[in-house]
């Protein structure tokens, strides 16, 4: 009797060992809108270091193997930076030469591998099905830029023109019934230490696990007609995607910038100025649904940069898969060196779980290999329908019955 009720007690112990094995592995595979936040880290060595601009009133140049004019920013520009124009074509500089960059075009179609590539599941609001976070959060790591025709100045500490900007983001979205949280904590002043400050607020932010995470900007080039453009008969400021290239969901960041580029290409044709992938971190480590957004310049009327905010805002709940309705494919994240890290934890987890559970069930090491052999041998026979072991089997029970009769 006694070692009945210690088995019994290894075995409950072994299914105990199971279950918590199961858990664990449950935890592990949650949809990224659904796991927990881990703890970021708030002080990355290099950050801030790459994250810089000009404030002189000058600005990079980039241009072609024949010298004609492909881009121009206010963000240094380094070697190896790449950016995809806004004709889709795809170059990477080769050469910094002052504030002139040389760059080499590299693809015709940046954008050619989103075909077919069909995004994961939707999200739907207002009364549908919810299959993941229809949260987006939005901030300024530059609170004080500002547009000098309509806003006086180039910078309003603590209160910059760039919040007029966000705010018709935010509008727009809300008007579709997506969620928006909106932080406007300053992050003053406008130096190397800006991304730094504004980590606290991206982190804080990715605490509520949003579906993407906006950082919004504009870009600081003196020629107002660099971003201007007229859209579907609107007045605009282009917007330009930044991703920066040195974290390590720089890639997953990447293909969501190009399926937002590839939406608002079919619905406002002329919108994007392009995708700029500079050397920094950029605070993009955080997720990999993260875009740095730049709405015009400041010589630019800040009504235009409202312009063309409200309809960079119109493709992403098309993007992310937020639909009122119709339910849209949401873009995969693409794994990363951590996610095959985390397959191989998988592994282990199922592997010490299942071990754990023969080990206590059955008493020994010796015994737990014998009843995995007897599992297996079973299984494979009655998979293949071996009628000679069907037969043994049954053989064997005749003769275990005779024997508890007699």
């Amino acid at each position: 009797m006694k070692g009945m009720i210690r088995m019994s007690s290894i075995r409950l112990l072994g299914l105990a060992g199971l279950i918590v094995g199961i858990i664990l592995l449950g935890s592990l595979t949650l949809p990224p809108s659904q796991q927990p936040v881990a703890d970021f880290d708030l002080d990355l060595p290099d950050l801030g270091v790459w994250e810089k601009e000009l404030t002189d009133g000058t600005y990079f140049t980039i241009v072609d193997e024949d010298n004609n004019i492909l881009d121009k920013t206010v963000r240094e520009v380094h070697p190896e930076d790449e950016f995809i124009a806004g004709n889709n074509r795809h170059y990477r500089v080769e050469r910094v030469e002052g504030n002139t960059a040389y760059a080499k075009l590299l693809m015709e179609n940046a954008l050619s591998d989103l075909e077919g590539n069909l995004p994961a599941t939707a999200i739907t609001v207002q009364g549908g099905k919810k299959h993941g976070n229809d949260l987006i959060a939005m901030y300024h790591t530059h609170s004080a830029e500002s547009y000098v025709p309509t806003d006086g100045t180039d910078s309003i500490p603590g209160n910059g023109g760039i919040y007029k900007v966000g705010e018709q983001i935010a509008a727009k979205l809300e008007e579709k019934g997506v969620k928006v949280v909106y932080d406007k904590t300053p992050h003053e002043p406008h130096d190397a230490d800006a991304y730094r400050r504004s980590r606290r607020t991206a982190v804080e932010l990715m605490k509520k696990a949003p579906a993407t995470i906006i950082d919004i900007h504009r870009d600081g080039v003196p020629d107002l007609d660099f971003y201007y453009n007229n859209v579907v008969g609107q007045d605009v400021t282009k917007v330009r995607l930044v991703v920066g290239r040195q974290n390590q969901n720089m890639q997953s960041n990447l293909n969501f910038a190009k399926q937002i580029k590839a939406k608002l290409d079919e619905y406002y044709p002329g919108l994007v100025q392009g995708i700029f992938m500079a050397k920094g971190n950029y605070n993009q480590d955080l997720s990999p649904r993260s875009i740095l957004i730049e709405v015009g310049t400041h010589t630019n009327d800040r009504n235009l940069a409202e312009n063309g905010a409200a309809l960079f805002a119109d493709a992403i709940p098309a993007v992310l898969g937020i639909s009122t309705g119709e339910k849209t494919p949401a873009p995969p994240i693409d794994t990363n060196p951590g996610d095959s890290k985390s397959l191989w934890w998988l592994i282990a987890i199922a592997l010490i779980g299942g071990g754990l559970f023969l080990l206590l069930s059955t008493g020994s090491i010796k015994g737990s290999i014998n009843k995995l052999k007897q599992f297996s041998s079973r299984e494979w026979s009655s998979f293949l329908g071996n009628p000679h072991t069907s037969k043994e089997t049954g053989n064997n029970e005749q003769e275990n019955r005779n024997d508890r009769d007699k």
